[in-house]
Formats: C-alpha cells, sequence, structure tokens
C-alpha cells in the first residue's frame, strides 16, 4: 500500500486532535471527581460536628435526669411523709422539652 504523504499527515493530524480531545476530557472528568471529593469531605464533616453537638446536649439532659433521680430516690428512702416539698421543689426544675421540628397540615 502506498499512501501519499498528505494522508499520512491527515491522519497523524487526525491522531493528535483524538489525544487533545481525550486529555481534556480526562482532565475535566479529574476535576469533577476532586470537586465531588471535597463536597463530601464537607458534608461528613457538617454531619459530625452536628452529631458530637446533639450528643453533647443528650448528655447533659441525661445528667440532669439522673440528679432528679437520684433526688427523688433520697427521697422516698428517707421517708415519705413530708416528700412533698422537695417533690414539689423538683417540678420547678422541669426539663426542657426539645425543639421537634414541626410538621405542617396537609393541605
Amino acid at each position: 500500500m502506498s499512501h501519499g504523504i498528505v494522508d499520512v499527515f491527515a491522519f497523524q493530524e487526525a491522531l493528535l486532535m483524538e489525544a487533545v480531545f481525550g486529555i481534556a476530557l480526562l482532565a475535566m472528568t479529574w476535576m469533577g471527581f476532586r470537586r465531588w471529593l471535597q463536597y463530601k469531605e464537607k458534608i461528613g464533616r457538617l454531619i459530625a460536628e452536628q452529631t458530637a453537638e446533639r450528643t453533647a446536649q443528650y448528655g447533659a439532659q441525661m445528667e440532669r435526669v439522673e440528679a432528679r433521680l437520684k433526688s427523688v430516690e433520697q427521697i422516698v428512702t428517707d421517708g415519705g411523709a413530708p416528700a412533698a416539698v422537695p417533690i414539689d421543689a423538683l417540678g420547678t426544675n422541669s426539663l426542657p422539652t426539645p425543639s421537634l421540628p414541626r410538621r405542617s397540615p396537609p393541605q
């Protein structure tokens, strides 16, 4: 097979163009993948922060509940007759209710 010099250069030019487009496509894919990874890392950090905050809130709430339970146990074990006054005093230190998102009624 005898190819003319024009055919050889045309083939090389086509290969060069395909290589350039292939490299550009790989670069865009790599940049998109890196951006997706950064997004996933950011979301992971936010979720971890929220989880730590909720854990701290629940821990503090459980400490208050345990303190109140210990007070009630102490009142009950010491004698039940004058227990109304200390139990009423415990009622003034009520636990905060957790704020849950409210759902709007369906329309």
